[in-house]
């Protein structure tokens, strides 16, 4: 069920990104006999009142990794709770249709409306707090991974921006979340086997969709250095995660891009910009705090699996987290490093959690 659920994800992905070919597509008006003429169809050309695949533009390709201890937290040496993360992302320009524009971004709601699309794939990694013990007891964070596919849409303007994400994966074993930390704890000298995987949660099919909606205040410019402010709402839906979740970010620098706010794993990143949107020159940086509250219904790697028994702890219904980082960026290529706090996330948790993330990019000029 693993390798049938792993391969039968991108042919969804190329489904979906059909879906406006196939809505523009009417055999009313083609006559009978008529041959359907095909240069709108080749690569690299593009029409008023057609859509293909062949439209997709790649703009950036990004890497992440978590972890709450080694290099991306630097000076700890923890594996609990969420412990490692890490995650590929394409960014692709979808150069629509004027026609197509409309739909997405009706005229009197957006203005010089962007469009963007996002194909990923991630891994996430959670065990409790100690994992030299072989069976941990019943009120710690339960073992679990996730390896998953996002399918992610955006359009923006100036000031907002809508995401439309649709994630598929696997809970479980099939995560091959127990081989990637035994390996990794293998490689390196003076590291804990991990011991409690036999306690895993069960293999699950996932399906999870968010919407989150992010806003973008005037920027303001003090002695040379540019302000501005990124408030957000929205809401995960799924066996994965059902929660309602808010977050405001506050980001101060030089040359900061037309985006809107730094790409992160747990997160997500603007797929509706490129390097041309970067501001003026080769180099640019901004530093940024984050502070947000999710208002949680259900998680599946603390309430456990949603089709079979597996271990489980109660859920705290209010999660707060906050993150301090800095992005730089020199031409096409970024770098991103930030730490985050959360505070305790299930009941009988001792305390909240950090960890470290860095996140490296490379955008494309047209």
């Amino acid at each position: 069920m693993y390798c049938m659920g792993m391969q039968s994800a991108p042919l969804l992905a190329l489904s979906l990104c059909c879906v406006p070919v196939w809505a523009q597509y009417n055999p009313d008006l083609t006559a009978p006999g008529q041959v359907v003429d095909d240069l709108d169809l080749r690569v690299g050309t593009r029409s008023s009142d057609s859509w293909s695949l062949a439209n997709l533009e790649l703009r950036d390709f990004t890497l992440y990794w978590d972890n709450d201890g080694t290099l991306p937290r630097i000076g700890r040496d923890t594996d609990r709770f969420y412990t490692n993360g890490v995650g590929i992302e394409l960014s692709f320009d979808l150069r629509l249709t004027d026609e197509l524009a409309a739909r997405f971004a009706p005229a009197d709601e957006w203005t010089n409306p962007r469009f963007g699309a996002g194909l990923a794939i991630k891994q996430l990694i959670f065990t409790s707090s100690d994992i030299t013990d072989p069976n941990p007891p019943i009120d710690d964070h339960p073992y679990s991974g996730y390896l998953y596919f996002a399918f992610s849409f955006q359009r923006a303007d100036m000031d907002k921006r809508d995401h439309f994400e649709l994630d598929l994966g696997v809970v479980g074993e099939r995560s091959q979340a127990e081989m990637v930390q035994k390996f990794i704890h293998n490689a390196f000298p003076n590291q804990d086997d991990p011991q409690g995987w036999a306690t895993q949660t069960a293999n699950e099919l996932a399906i999870n969709f968010t919407y989150e909606r992010t806003w973008k205040t005037h920027r303001a410019e003090i002695s040379g250095v540019e302000l501005e402010m990124l408030p957000a709402l929205g809401f995960d839906v799924g066996n994965i995660s059902t929660r309602a979740k808010g977050q405001v970010t506050l980001r101060l620098g030089h040359n900061l891009p037309d985006d809107f706010g730094p790409a992160s794993l747990l997160g997500m990143k603007d797929h509706t910009v490129s390097a041309n949107d970067w501001g003026e020159g080769n180099f640019s940086f901004y530093i940024y705090a984050s502070m947000g509250m999710d208002v949680v219904v259900r998680d599946l790697f603390l309430d456990g699996n949603t089709f079979a028994t597996s271990r489980s702890v109660n859920s705290e219904p209010f999660v707060a987290q906050a993150s301090v980082g800095i992005i730089t960026r020199y031409k096409g290529l970024s770098l991103g490093w930030s730490q985050s706090y959360q505070t305790e996330n299930f009941e009988s948790q001792p305390s909240g959690q950090a960890w470290g993330s860095i996140v490296l990019g490379y955008s494309y000029a047209f």
